[in-house]
């Protein structure tokens, strides 16, 4: 359930601007819209910024919000559900530890990672009102997604580790668990 709502809110955003009449291009035609599609942006916008505040909270907590879904897709476990299915998959203690170490390390890393993805963003905005050069602000922004980019690879990376310590068995029956779930 956790998982498709992190879908849900991961897609839900490009689903908003893209099922938006006009698509992507409507936000920024200028002149007045006619009311309906008026009312219509208002409601996607809120649904927007409740989507990224969703997403900032699960960045804050050291959770992906869908950032590793391809390699779960492809079956690659994730440490924490792997935690959550440790009956069903009959993990070992030694297995168990070596999952729990896995998404230890993975936690502590995203924690500290999505503090610096935060304060790189917030240094971005502050750019832009203070009125930086293009450069610099081209450059910041660059950094915003490396930042980013190194967040999502300590999610990933978590999943290409947790799925050594298991069996070919405990895989299969993970990727089942997993396909129920969704």
């Amino acid at each position: 359930m956790k998982f498709l709502r992190t879908c849900t809110g991961v897609f839900g955003c490009a689903a908003l601007l893209i099922a938006a009449p006009g698509g992507i291009s409507n936000a920024a035609r200028p002149g007045p819209a006619p009311q309906a599609a008026s009312q219509h942006s208002v409601s996607q916008m809120q649904q927007h910024h409740a989507c990224l505040e969703e997403e900032r909270a699960s960045i804050e907590r050291g959770e992906g919000f869908g950032m590793a879904m391809p390699a779960d897709h492809a079956g690659y476990p994730g440490p924490r559900h792997v935690l959550d299915m440790a009956a069903e998959l009959k993990l070992t203690a030694d297995q168990r530890a070596a999952i729990e170490k896995i998404f230890a390390g993975m936690h502590e890393k995203a924690m500290a990672r999505g503090k610096e993805l935060f304060e790189a963003e917030g240094r971005l905005e502050q750019m832009f009102r203070d009125g930086s050069p293009e450069a610099d602000l081209r450059e910041q922004s660059f950094r915003v997604d490396s930042i980013h980019a190194e967040l999502r690879w300590i999610h990933l990376s978590a999943h290409l580790a947790a799925q050594k310590i298991l069996s070919a068995d405990q895989i299969a029956r993970y990727s089942q668990l997993r396909h129920e779930q969704m």
